[in-house]
C-alpha cells in the first residue's frame, strides 16, 4: 500500500492555499488544475506512475489535510481519479482524520491495522518533514519525504516505483 499526501506531493502546487481553502472547486477552470499538477507532461507521467503501481496490485491511498471533495474534483479534472477510489481518499473532513484529530501517523496505523499490513508493506509519501519523521520515529511504515515544494520529482517517482518492483 502506498499512502500519498496530496498538496505539493501529487499536485506540484498547494491547491488548498491557491483556492483560499475552498471546500468546493467546481467553478475553477480546467487550466487551473492542469497548472496545479505541473502541466500536461507531468500529468501524463503521474498517470504512468499510478498505472504501473496499480498494475502490480498495489493499493493507492491519499491522506491529506485538504478537503476530500477538493481532492476528488482535482483528480477528476486531470484524469487521475481512476487510480483512487473515493473510499481511499481521506481528507481532513473524513471520519478517519476526524477520529484521529487530524494526525496522519495514527491514521496510517489505523489504515494498516484494518488491512493487516506490516511496516515493510506500506510506504507513506509526504512533503511535510515533521509528519514523515513521526512515522519514521514511531516505526509505523516506510517513508519518502518529497524534497521540493513542487510535488514529486522524476527521481522520487522512480524511487517509489522501485520500492514496489516485482520480485
Amino acid at each position: 500500500m502506498i499512502i500519498y499526501d496530496f498538496d505539493q506531493t501529487i499536485p506540484s502546487s498547494h491547491i488548498f492555499h491557491a483556492t483560499g481553502g475552498a471546500a468546493e472547486v467546481g467553478e475553477f477552470e480546467d487550466d487551473f488544475f492542469i497548472d496545479a499538477f505541473g502541466g500536461e507532461e507531468r500529468i501524463l507521467r503521474l498517470q504512468a506512475h499510478f498505472f504501473r503501481l496499480k498494475k502490480r496490485g498495489i493499493e493507492l491511498l491519499i491522506l491529506s489535510h485538504g478537503w476530500s471533495g477538493v481532492i476528488i474534483e482535482s483528480l477528476a479534472r486531470v484524469e487521475l481519479s481512476e487510480f483512487f477510489a473515493s473510499d481511499t481518499i481521506f481528507g481532513n473532513d473524513s471520519d478517519l482524520m476526524t477520529q484521529n484529530r487530524g494526525e496522519k501517523q495514527p491514521a496510517i496505523q489505523e489504515l494498516m491495522r484494518d488491512r493487516h499490513l506490516q511496516f515493510e508493506q506500506v510506504l507513506f509519501v509526504d512533503d511535510d518533514w515533521m509528519v514523515v519523521e513521526q512515522c519514521k520515529n514511531s516505526e509505523t511504515c516506510r517513508t519518502l519525504h518529497v524534497e521540493a515544494e513542487a510535488g514529486l520529482t522524476e527521481n522520487e517517482l522512480i524511487t517509489i516505483e522501485n520500492a514496489f518492483s516485482p520480485s
